[in-house]
C-alpha cells in the first residue's frame, strides 16, 4: 500500500512574515519548497500577522490608504514569492466604487492579499496559512483599503494597507472584517454594520469633493 504524504505544520512565526518591505526582503535558510520535500510532500506554514499599528477606527484607516475601492472578486491565483518563502493570492477585482484615489479609468485590478497553496512542478506542495484571518471567497463583494502601487513591491498586485485591517466583505447587506480579533476596533466597531452605514462611514472620511 502507497505510503499517505505526511503533513508537517511548521511554527507560527510572529510577524515575519508579512507582507511588509522588511518582509519581502527577508530571506529565510529554506524555501517553501525546500521545506515541502523534506516533509514528504506537504509543508503548511502557519503564520500570525503583523499587527504592530491598530487602527482605532475607519476613518484613520481611510487616511492611511491611498486607495480604497468597493468592488467583487471575480477570481483568485495562487502565486509563490521570488525568493520561494511565502505563498500569496492574487484576486482580479472589479471595481464597482472607487471612494480614494485614481486608477485611470481601469475597471479592474489585481489585489494581493497573504496565504493560499502552491504546487511546485514536481508536485509536491506548500501552504500558508495565516492565523486569525478569514479566507476572502470568490464572487465576493469586498471594501479594499490599499496602498499605492509607485510603492516597489515584489508582490503582483495591489497590497493591503494593513494586512488584517485593510479588507472587509459584504455578506447579506452587512460588514465582516477578514481579521477576526474580536478585541480589535475596527472588528468590534464594524462587525454586523449594515454596509450602507458603513460606506457613510468611509464617504464622510473621505469627501467626494476633495481632491486626492
Amino acid at each position: 500500500m502507497r505510503a499517505q504524504p505526511k503533513i508537517v505544520f511548521g511554527l507560527t512565526l510572529i510577524g515575519m512574515m508579512s507582507l511588509s518591505v522588511s518582509a519581502q526582503q527577508a530571506k529565510p535558510k529554506n524555501s517553501l519548497h525546500d521545506m515541502a520535500k523534506k516533509a514528504g510532500g506537504h509543508f503548511v506554514l502557519r503564520y500570525r500577522p503583523s499587527r504592530t499599528t491598530i487602527y482605532p477606527n475607519v476613518e484613520e484607516l481611510a487616511k492611511r490608504s491611498d486607495l480604497i475601492i468597493l468592488g467583487q472578486t471575480l477570481g483568485h491565483r495562487t502565486s509563490l514569492r521570488p525568493d520561494g518563502n511565502f505563498i500569496t493570492k492574487d484576486y482580479l477585482v472589479k471595481v464597482q466604487e472607487v471612494i480614494k484615489g485614481d486608477l485611470g479609468g481601469a475597471r479592474s485590478i489585481l489585489v494581493t492579499v497573504p496565504g493560499g497553496t502552491y504546487r511546485f512542478p514536481d508536485g509536491t506542495f506548500a501552504a500558508v496559512m495565516p492565523i486569525g484571518e478569514r479566507e476572502v471567497e470568490d464572487r465576493q463583494i469586498c471594501l479594499f483599503f490599499l496602498r499605492s502601487r509607485k510603492l516597489k513591491s515584489v508582490f503582483n498586485g495591489y497590497l493591503l494597507v494593513s494586512e488584517t485591517q485593510g479588507l472587509f466583505s459584504v455578506a447579506n447587506g452587512t460588514i465582516e472584517p477578514v481579521d477576526t480579533a474580536t478585541d480589535h476596533p475596527v472588528v468590534s466597531k464594524y462587525r454586523g454594520m449594515t454596509a450602507a452605514e458603513f460606506l457613510k462611514q468611509i464617504h464622510k472620511a473621505v469627501p467626494r469633493n476633495k481632491k486626492q
